[in-house]
């Protein structure tokens, strides 16, 4: 690969960590928002966001780790664990949202209702 190019990997890589990730999560918490039924079960989404979030970690380190040279084909396998721990770590950002709006129904749940205002 010719070094002119790596502000390309640069650029995807900021775009997937910066841009990318966070619409994901953006997406993932709107959905479970405008779909959230009776049956919402908050500790799925919080499994789901621990599990996201240590990939995202393990790729990382395994992208760190790794720290190929841009001539050698591993650059491209740093570059796709790059980019995945950036998709995991959106994907664990609207897990967590999605968690986050669980709790937060539920302590409006346990609120008691005036009924004053109901009449």
């Amino acid at each position: 690969m010719n070094p002119r190019y790596l502000w390309l990997t640069d650029a995807i890589q900021l775009l997937t960590f910066f841009v990318v990730g966070p619409v994901l999560a953006i997406a993932i918490a709107y959905t479970v928002w405008r779909e959230k039924t009776q049956k919402f079960n908050s500790g799925r989404y919080v499994m789901l966001c621990v599990v996201f979030g240590v990939m995202g970690v393990l790729l990382f380190v395994f992208a760190k780790w790794l720290n190929a040279d841009v001539r050698t084909p591993q650059y491209f396998l740093q570059l796709a664990a790059m980019l995945l721990g950036g998709l995991s770590f959106g994907v664990s950002m609207g897990c967590g949202f999605a968690a986050l709006l669980g709790v937060l129904s539920w302590h409006k749940a346990t609120r008691l209702r005036d009924d004053r205002t109901e009449r």
